[in-house]
C-alpha cells in the first residue's frame, strides 16, 4: 500500500514504529568556497516514532552519528568532526525530535533538530511515505541553518544554508 502524501495521516499507521539504521539514510549538500557544492552524510543510529489511533504522530525521536561524519574527503572530514564544526567527542549524536505532523499543503514534520546540545527548529517536508505490510518508508528534505544549530566554523569560506535529505525505513513494533 502506498499512501498519498497529500492525505491527511492515516489511522492504519498508528503503533509504535522502530527505525531501522540499515535501511535509512541522512544525506546533506552545501556550499564551499566559489559556491562549489559539498556532499556528505551522517550514519543513522537509532530511531522511534509513535502514531495515535487517529494515525496523528505522538513522538519521533532519531539518532545520527556525528563522528561517522562523511564527505569523501579525509582531512575536511576530520576538521568537520572536530570541535569547530560538529564537536563529535563531546557532542557524538545528532538528534531529530518530531513535534508534530503538518499536513495544510501536503505532509511535513515540525520539530528540534539538537546538535552540540543546541535545539533549533526544523521543519522536514515529506517527499514520499510508502507502506508495505509492516514496512514503512519515508523519504523528507529540510533546509538548516547551520549557524543556528552552533556548527559556525569557517563562516567565510563555507555557506550556512544545508540542504537536508533523509531516507527513514520503519519497522511496526506491534
Amino acid at each position: 500500500m502506498s499512501v498519498d502524501h497529500t492525505t491527511r495521516p492515516n489511522p492504519a499507521l498508528s503503533g509504535t514504529w522502530r527505525l531501522e539504521p540499515a535501511g535509512s539514510t541522512v544525506e546533506f549538500t552545501g556550499r564551499h568556497f566559489f559556491f562549489l557544492p559539498v556532499r556528505g552524510s551522517v550514519p543513522v543510529r537509532s530511531g522511534r516514532a509513535e502514531l495515535g489511533p487517529d494515525g496523528v504522530l505522538l513522538r519521533l525521536d532519531a539518532a545520527a552519528g556525528a563522528a561517522g561524519f562523511e564527505s569523501g574527503n579525509p582531512q575536511r572530514d576530520t576538521a568537520v568532526r572536530g570541535p569547530r564544526f560538529l564537536d563529535a567527542e563531546r557532542f557524538p549524536e545528532l538528534r531529530l525530535t518530531g513535534e508534530r505532523l503538518l499536513d495544510e499543503d501536503g505532509l511535513g514534520l515540525a520539530g528540534l533538530l539538537e546538535v552540540k546540545g543546541r535545539a533549533t527548529p526544523v521543519t522536514f517536508t515529506v517527499d514520499e511515505l510508502t507502506v508495505r505490510g509492516e514496512r514503512a518508508v519515508v523519504r523528507a528534505a529540510a533546509l538548516v541553518d547551520r549557524h543556528a544549530c552552533g556548527v559556525g566554523g569557517m563562516r567565510g569560506l563555507v555557506g550556512a544554508e544545508l540542504r537536508v535529505r533523509v531516507r527513514a525505513e520503519f519497522v511496526r513494533e506491534g
